[in-house]
């Protein structure tokens, strides 16, 4: 990492949002923020927010690196500027997971729903250290609520490292 890039920031997001569409759009709006902060951009290094945020980071000069599959037929998208490609997507999630010095989650579907799910569950066994998580958008609101009754515990790690981001610019406030 430059020394002007010191955290990474790790995005979890639908792969299946096109180019065309007003999230894209806002996603990419994201991707600069982050940039101009001074933090590397992580991701799945495919399309959808993936792409959107990687277009976004490139647009202020920002770097990022793409955790994609070897064996996969989709190359990575056009904004990438480091791809590391790892043997599966089990080794995959966990190097998306442990590069990471903060989480940014997006709207998405059942992949990031695993995704956020191992995350918390390594942090509850203590497996890797607590976090910072952002959650854009309300998006996953009922998914946290309902994990916070299943213990004490992860009731009390959400509360230390879960955030809520409404406004999109209170997002690099977040990554100091």
């Amino acid at each position: 990492m430059t020394q002007n890039q010191e955290k990474i920031v790790t995005i979890f997001g639908s792969g299946l949002t096109p180019e065309n569409d007003d999230y894209f759009n806002e996603v990419v709006e994201i991707g600069k923020i982050i940039a101009k902060s001074g933090c590397t951009i992580c991701c799945g290094g495919y399309a959808g927010t993936m792409q959107a945020i990687c277009q976004g980071a490139k647009a202020e000069s920002g770097k990022t690196i793409g955790i994609t599959i070897n064996t996969s037929n989709t190359a990575p998208n056009r904004y990438i500027d480091e791809n590391v490609a790892m043997e599966n997507w089990v080794e995959r999630l966990m190097e998306l997971i442990a590069i990471a010095d903060v989480y940014l989650i997006l709207k998405g579907g059942s992949g990031t729903l695993v995704e956020i799910s191992a995350i918390f569950e390594m942090m509850n066994k203590k497996i890797m250290k607590e976090k910072k998580m952002l959650f854009i958008s309300p998006f996953w609101n009922t998914v946290i609520e309902t994990l916070k009754i299943d213990s004490d515990r992860m009731r009390d790690i959400i509360e230390r490292n879960v955030y809520f981001i409404n406004n999109k610019e209170d997002i690099a406030k977040h990554l100091t």
